[in-house]
């Protein structure tokens, strides 16, 4: 296997040395210059050169592991010819980056600009050309002046009808004496005004309502500034302007179109309002030509704008958040129109109109998969059929069966050589909490509270065994903050049973624990998670992922034995004939995506958990236990083929991959970088294992044990391509084993201890990212 991989190195080494033989100036004009690379100069630590980089207008061609690969790709092909092969290499390809001494311009102006909005005035940006052949080199230096900052703050509200409303809440406002003066700070300084006084009723209040007056003539670099809220402004019928206060505004009445349609409204409104039905529900007008296939229930709840109320902001964005999390409506638009005088002549009155137009409620999806994991092929499918309201009440109900495959090594298996899969799955979401103390409608408003049904069954066919599993669940999840979910699980309910088991596979669970983990189990858990999350998809900003998990197992069914007073079949008690489990499990995920740039993006993962049994269990329940390895873990090993510890499964029994134990540690760092076309590289490093907690665990190795812990951590890294087709990714993950601890010490690395083998490099086909 040595030699072969060798071969394999020779063999890819002459196609590269191709490609990268080629010139990449093959493409570029003889009176013109590559762009080879820029650099950013500047001895200021307080700038940022990845900000700065933003700014850039012109980069050079992407590298892939430091190589220029797109660019080759594209030198490859004939620059006369356009179709066959030269087509293809100019697609996949990059096209070089002629020099631009434009953009080199708009570069330093762009640079110098961000400076002045940092509050850096004067400062000085220069380029410098380096040539060498055809290729050159631009670099940028940057040389700061100090920066200004406030001194002293002073706000004069002009309109006396806004000062009550503004002045208060000034000390929150983001300028603070001592601040750097920039753009940017006043930017932030207009808008947070704008969003005050647009929450108390001020609907009209823009940001072009506030103004700066900057003093520079006191201390140097010191600056005295005035912060102006003026009047607003409106056109006389002769044409001049005048100055007035601000009107305040009440919300009048509220119109819904639960059946918008865009092309009948293009008409005047009054012509699209004739034969519309009309429905009052909550303070609500429901206007259509065609009864609501929903409940008008769920849009009152939705809808935080309330009639009589002033006018607010956030009550819109609010409206907009929840409408748009019912997943009912492709269309939301909210409008507001003024509609006359309130009581005095400071008071304005707005109606609003929300315009909803929904998705198609029905639809039908087929999905299939294949998978190879480590010379083991399979593959299957799902049909799905989904309705985003079916009660009429934005109740979203998913079916789904199941069918999958999976063929066997032969060496491994005698019997059959393959594993069947065979399931089907129905869920339910409602809107709301099926609890009658907290549905009232505020509640709702404010948690945003959903409720879950599932149910499925799956059957898996394996050489060794047969596995059936039936599951019942009911629960409820909650955000009580913009990035952080509650989810609660009350009442789930599991039958897992083995109707099937290998005379070889029980004398390979000889061992106590592990052969309880296969015996039937009945299993009812409460359980409690809370995920974090703050990504935001319109950005491009570094964000984190937190989930915290805890279950408890099997306690209702013990209080029910106590109360009925059941009698122990041996040493256990039993519901239905089976034998129910007590446990306690709890566990921690961390994720850290760092966002380089839109090419380039670093995430590191952390996962920690642990479970033991108790009362009426000897072993944690086989669906409940840890794995590792596979395409979301540790990806140089198979899945569940990596641990206990420093476990070594006997050798006819080695390539089964179903070990599991009571704790689980993981750490993952994968670097993601674009390629060329469609396709992104990764390369990934994975550390972690599984141990047992239970003594009475007799598989050599297994248990865990603080002085043997650090030893007893597998590594792996490698390589990984994935093919992003904008609505799934496509993914195949190459592992090595780096440090494998089921080898006796001092042979548990690589290279040092063992030469690379088949039984070293693992591979994974899979869809979507790892984490």
């Amino acid at each position: 296997m040595y030699r072969k991989i060798k071969v394999y190195y020779i063999i890819l080494f002459f196609p590269l040395l191709g490609l990268f033989s080629c010139s990449t100036t093959k493409h570029v004009p003889d009176d013109e210059y590559l762009l080879k690379k820029y650099k950013i100069e500047t001895e200021d630590k307080d700038i940022e050169k990845r900000e700065i980089r933003k700014y850039v207008q012109q980069k050079p061609n992407r590298r892939i592991l430091g190589l220029k690969i797109p660019l080759a790709l594209y030198s490859l092909s004939n620059p006369d010819k356009e179709e066959g092969l030269n087509k293809f290499l100019k697609k996949t390809g990059e096209e070089p980056v002629v020099l631009d001494p434009y953009l080199i311009k708009e570069t330093r102006d762009q640079i110098s600009n961000y400076l002045e909005k940092k509050g850096y005035y004067n400062s000085s940006v220069s380029d410098t050309l380096v040539y060498n052949g055809q290729k050159a080199t631009v670099q940028y230096d940057i040389d700061l002046n100090e920066p200004y900052v406030i001194d002293q703050v002073e706000y004069e509200v002009r309109d006396s009808s806004l000062r009550s409303y503004l002045l208060p809440d000034t000390s929150t406002l983001p300028i603070s004496r001592g601040d750097v003066f920039s753009v940017e700070l006043l930017q932030q300084e207009r808008n947070m005004i704008e969003e005050i006084l647009r929450t108390k009723g001020f609907y009209r209040f823009s940001k072009d309502f506030v103004n700066f007056i900057a003093d520079t003539l006191g201390e140097q670099n010191r600056v005295d500034l005035k912060v102006e809220v003026s009047k607003y402004m409106i056109q006389e019928g002769d044409g001049e302007f005048r100055r007035m206060p601000h009107k305040r505004y009440k919300i009048d009445s509220i119109y819904v179109f639960p059946a918008y349609n865009p092309q009948e409204a293009i008409a005047e409104k009054q012509e699209y309002l004739k034969n519309r039905d009309t429905t009052m529900y909550n303070g609500l007008t429901f206007i259509y030509n065609r009864q609501p296939t929903f409940d008008l229930d769920i849009i009152s709840q939705s809808n935080y704008i309330e009639r009589g109320q002033w006018y607010n902001q956030e009550d819109v964005d609010r409206t907009y958040d929840r409408l748009n999390s019912l997943r009912l409506f492709r269309i939301i638009n909210v409008k507001f129109e003024e509609s006359g005088l309130g009581s005095d002549s400071t008071i304005r009155k707005l109606n609003c109109f929300i315009y909803l137009q929904k998705f198609k409620l029905q639809s039908y999806t087929i999905e299939l998969e294949g998978t190879n994991s480590s010379g083991n092929i399979g593959g299957g499918g799902n049909l799905v059929y989904s309705h985003k309201s079916l009660f009429g009440g934005a109740e979203q109900f998913q079916s789904k069966f199941t069918g999958a495959f999976e063929i066997l090594d032969r060496e491994k298996f005698s019997r059959i050589d393959n594993t069947v899969r065979l399931g089907t799955e129905v869920s339910i979401d409602f809107p709301e909490f099926l609890l009658p103390f907290v549905r009232s409608e505020q509640f709702v408003k404010k948690y945003h509270p959903q409720t879950s049904l599932s149910g499925l069954y799956n059957y898996q066919e394996r050489p060794d065994y047969t596995r059936t599993l039936a599951n019942l669940s009911f629960g409820y999840h909650w955000r009580n903050r913009k990035n952080l979910t509650h989810y609660i699980n009350p009442i789930e309910l599991n039958i897992l049973q083995l109707p099937y088991l290998s005379d070889k596979f029980k004398r390979d669970l000889d061992e106590v624990y592990l052969r309880s983990s296969y015996d039937d189990h009945f299993l009812s858990v409460t359980s409690y998670s809370m995920i974090y999350n703050n990504q935001n998809v319109q950005r491009t900003n570094d964000f984190q992922y937190f989930r915290l998990n805890a279950e408890v197992g099997g306690n209702l069914l013990y209080g029910l034995s106590q109360v009925f007073d059941a009698r122990k079949v041996g040493d256990h008690y039993e519901i239905f004939g089976i034998r129910y489990a007590q446990f306690f499990k709890t566990d921690l995920e961390f994720r850290h995506y760092e966002i380089f740039n839109e090419e380039n993006r670093f995430i590191y993962r952390f996962f920690i958990g642990g479970g033991f049994p108790y009362g009426n269990s000897t072993a944690l329940p086989f669906i409940k236990q840890y794995s590792s390895g596979g395409a979301n873990s540790l990806r140089a090993w198979n899945v569940r083929a990596l641990g206990p510890g420093s476990y070594t499964p006997k050798s006819d029994f080695r390539g089964y991959p179903n070990l599991t134990a009571d704790f689980k540690f993981e750490a993952n760092w994968e670097y993601r970088f674009d390629m060329f076309w469609m396709l992104e590289g990764a390369f990934f490093l994975d550390a972690g294992n599984i141990w047992s907690l239970n003594k009475s665990d007799e598989r050599k190795g297994a248990l865990l044990e603080s002085d043997e812990f650090l030893n007893e951590i597998a590594i792996g890294t490698g390589f990984g391509l994935r093919l992003d087709l904008s609505f799934s990714v496509f993914r195949l993950d190459l592992g090595v084993k780096l440090k494998d601890p089921a080898y006796e010490k001092g042979s548990r690395w690589l290279p040092g201890n063992r030469q690379i083998s088949g039984e070293t490099v693992s591979w994974n086909i899979a869809i979507g990212y790892p984490f």
